[in-house]
């Protein structure tokens, strides 16, 4: 992802009931996949953000967290801070492709996170790739980032939106949009903005992606799964730490990873809201002038262990 967003355990209050009718389930510990030796391989696609919170920068921190090597393919450059974004410079189209295959050749994949429309050249581009890998069993988590949490807009909607549903998503795990980017790729034909998250999901994979995760909107707390049978609202707390810079990124790629190491969707989806809400709540509220980045690795204990230990003129 390339910016910052409102995603799973952001906002203030704390978790809200659900509305009539929402499929609330009873949260459970996910079942873990069985040990192995090896430290899954896995691929972000997307944008640098120069203030590191979220992007590219973001995803391989959020990977690290889970147990994962991060391999990155860097579609475009941002001139960004927690105030919002400044500037966008696309890396060329062939490039991208030839990090792509550069990475693909020598590493083996086990799982992709896709960060950035960017543009739909980009997307009909990856389109092949993405196929092919997703043939050979890799899961692909999408987060199709569209808009800055300022509103600037990151591509051109109508034509990011036909190249997602023609290019992207029949290739995809699950799609993690949020209410916003849900509104942008259904177009004047969704159901529009007051709707509920299980209706916007119905929508959605009506339309062609397979499974959704719709992170909770203004007074709304956790993340709605829905995988084309079954709607479960997941829980979670909503923490008013005001760091907010890249929890979209980490969440979407928490998921990928936890994919990666044979989590179940559904199981993935529990841990990587539980993750990604801790890294709202433990993020770096002493760093940026407006939405502070996240921390999904635990940066300050692990910046008061160094202290401890190496402590300055011992």
């Amino acid at each position: 992802m390339t910016t910052h967003r409102a995603g799973p355990g952001v906002g203030p209050g704390t978790a809200q009931a659900a509305p009539s009718g929402s499929a609330r389930t009873k949260q459970r510990q996910p079942q873990r996949p069985q040990e192995t030796d090896l430290v899954p391989v896995c691929l972000t696609i997307g944008s640098s953000d120069s203030s590191g919170g979220a992007g590219i920068q973001g995803d391989v921190k959020a990977y690290a967290s889970v147990g994962c090597y991060a391999a990155t393919v860097i579609v475009g450059l941002t001139a960004q801070n927690t105030d919002g974004v400044t500037g966008r410079l696309s890396v060329p189209v062939p490039f991208v492709l030839e990090q792509l295959d550069t990475v693909l050749a020598d590493l083996p994949c086990a799982a992709v996170k896709l960060g950035s429309t960017w543009s739909a050249e980009l997307l009909r581009a990856l389109g092949p790739r993405l196929a092919r890998l997703a043939a050979d069993g890799v899961p692909i988590v999408v987060d199709p980032v569209m808009v800055t949490a300022a509103g600037s807009l990151l591509a051109d909607p109508a034509q990011t939106r036909d190249a997602l549903f023609e290019h992207i998503f029949p290739s995809a795990t699950v799609a993690t949009p949020n209410r916003q980017e849900i509104g942008l790729l259904l177009g004047d034909g969704g159901p529009g903005p007051a709707a509920s998250r299980r209706e916007l999901a119905e929508a959605l994979v009506r339309a062609g992606v397979p499974a959704i995760l719709v992170a909770g909107g203004p007074g709304e707390a956790g993340d709605w799964y829905f995988d084309g049978a079954r709607h479960e609202q997941l829980d979670g707390a909503r923490h008013a730490t005001g760091a907010e810079h890249g929890v979209g990124c980490a969440h979407s790629t928490i998921l990928a990873g936890l994919l990666a190491h044979g989590y179940s969707l559904y199981d993935a989806a529990i841990e990587a809201q539980r993750r990604a809400g801790t890294a709202v709540l433990g993020g770096h509220t002493d760093i940026g002038a407006r939405l502070h980045p996240v921390d999904a690795l635990g940066l300050r204990e692990r910046a008061e262990q160094v202290r401890l230990r190496f402590a300055p003129g011992e």
